[in-house]
């Protein structure tokens, strides 16, 4: 037997709105989901073609004698990049850039100095170029910590420094902008170390991250280089005293600024100043080629043995040589990595038994003022744990207990001597743990005491070149204290091998 139902037309028509509906629905649902795979699949393409944030990183004429260098004017829309925002941009048009160009300074963690570092001291991957992880591309990690107030504060907070030491930096490079010559230069009279002067004024100021894009020190920073630039292209030397025997201090220290404000404009895309990148070559391939051939620098770039070579020349040639590898320079001349080691090869003959360094090698003439030349050089060589540095290390430990400004006489005196101090800061630093904490004690207070109300730094102290006076000598004076004060974020400490804070 058959059961039929027999459908009404009412139900026959239910069920086709009820039939339209499901089909409906149906169809909707598989629409939203190939809309939404197709998000999805949207959203992982734009993740993958979003590049990384890269992360960002151990420096005289008369009066009137040039005329003023014609300085490209700088123009901002903003002020400049801080890295606690990466969309963070400003547009500059510096020397021959012919367009604005954004520049973003990303967000980066950097480790802090701890009782880990007492062993293995060698500068770490953040004083060099790159991240770390062998891409070789990126702005050095310490760079960004300069870059912004609030990074710049935890640094110096969590590496045993105050605010005051900020506010003393700020006061310093304002008395800085007061004393530049009108071509750009810094220094003066009798001597003329103009470059050398320019080139330290230029570290001080790129240390606090003052850039051709920098809203108060722009235009200094930009005339300071367009001086040396200048010089570079008219001179086989940055110096206006090519014939004197310390041209290799002027040009060394001049090439080492040319060589950080050049990864500053490369890395930071701040366009293009023009024959800055010709002159760096030049520059370091001068250095290269006077290089002696047991590894040191002599006075006048004499590149044979002679009495000349000295550890003093050296580190300043090995502090311009590590810059320029820091920016990724490739010289013409030779291998920076190959000269670097060369000259540890020599600092290591300066060491002495009780942990000084002498001046000149195999111990002639030891001296307290060089302990930290040479324990720096080897750290910025890579050879940082060697036996040499540690002794110096333990020397610097054991011996500079206080640091008062002005007192004592004399190139041994090691409480006055800023020559001395500005090398042993850095190394402290790079060594970190309870080096660094007994050195900073010493250096910290005496430093900001030693500074007057109108930023610059009381002139009784001791340790000067003695071709140094009058403007010169207090342009000196200036940047080696700022620079000491600006340690606690120039540079990452130790290794830079993932310590954390204890």
């Amino acid at each position: 037997m058959s059961l039929h139902i027999e459908s009404t037309d009412e139900a026959l028509e239910e069920l086709k709105k009820q039939r339209t509906k499901t089909l409906a629905a149906a169809i909707s649902v598989s629409v939203l989901g190939v809309a939404l795979m197709g998000l999805l699949l949207y959203l992982v393409h734009i993740i993958a073609a979003i590049p990384e944030d890269p992360p960002m990183v151990a420096y005289a004429t008369q009066e009137g004698d040039n005329p003023d260098i014609d300085t490209p004017e700088v123009t901002q829309t903003t002020q400049r990049p801080s890295s606690s925002s990466a969309a963070a941009q400003v547009k500059v048009i510096a020397a021959v850039a012919s367009a604005d160009v954004a520049v973003v300074n990303p967000d980066i963690d950097v480790e802090i100095p701890t009782e880990e570092l007492s062993t293995g001291i060698d500068i770490g991957d953040g004083f060099g170029i790159g991240t770390g992880d062998g891409d070789g591309g990126g702005i050095p990690g310490i760079v960004s910590k300069r870059c912004d107030l609030n990074d710049r504060m935890k640094r110096i907070t969590e590496n045993g420094g105050t605010p005051q030491c900020e506010e003393a930096v700020v006061k310093s490079l304002r008395w800085l902008k007061k004393q530049q010559n009108k071509d750009g230069s810094w220094g003066g009279t009798p001597h003329n170390y103009k470059c050398s002067m320019t080139g330290l004024a230029l570290l001080a100021y790129l240390a606090h991250c003052e850039t051709p894009l920098s809203e108060e020190f722009g235009e200094n920073v930009l005339k300071g280089i367009s001086f040396l630039v200048d010089q570079g292209m008219k001179a086989p030397v940055l110096s206006l005293v090519p014939q004197r025997n310390e041209v290799s201090y002027d040009h060394a220290v001049a090439t080492y600024a040319l060589c950080e404000a050049y990864t500053f404009c490369k890395q930071m895309d701040i366009p293009s100043i023009s024959n800055l990148e010709r002159v760096v070559v030049k520059a370091v391939d001068r250095i290269l080629d006077a290089q002696c051939p047991n590894g040191g620098w002599a006075y006048s770039y004499n590149n044979r043995i002679n009495p000349n070579i000295d550890l003093s020349v050296t580190g300043w040639n090995v502090q311009a040589l590590k810059a320029a590898e820091h920016g990724g320079v490739k010289p013409t001349k030779g291998e920076i990595r190959t000269a670097l080691r060369k000259a540890a090869m020599y600092c290591r003959k300066n060491v002495m038994p009780d942990g000084k360094f002498s001046y000149k090698e195999n111990g002639e003439s030891p001296r307290s003022s060089l302990v930290g030349v040479g324990v720096l050089s080897l750290q910025m060589t890579g050879n940082g744990s060697d036996s040499a540095a540690r002794k110096g290390l333990d020397w610097i430990k054991n011996n500079v207990k206080t640091l008062e400004w002005g007192k004592g006489s004399g190139t041994e005196n090691v409480k006055s001597n800023l020559y001395m101090h500005y090398y042993c800061v850095q190394a402290a630093m790079n060594r970190g743990g309870d080096v660094w904490t007994s050195y900073n004690r010493a250096f910290r207070d005496a430093v900001l005491g030693g500074q007057k109300p109108d930023g610059s730094f009381s002139n009784n102290d001791t340790g000067y070149a003695e071709c140094l006076s009058g403007k010169s000598k207090n342009i000196y004076r200036q940047c080696l204290a700022t620079l000491m004060l600006e340690t606690y974020y120039r540079f990452l400490p130790g290794t830079g091998e993932g310590t954390k804070n204890s």
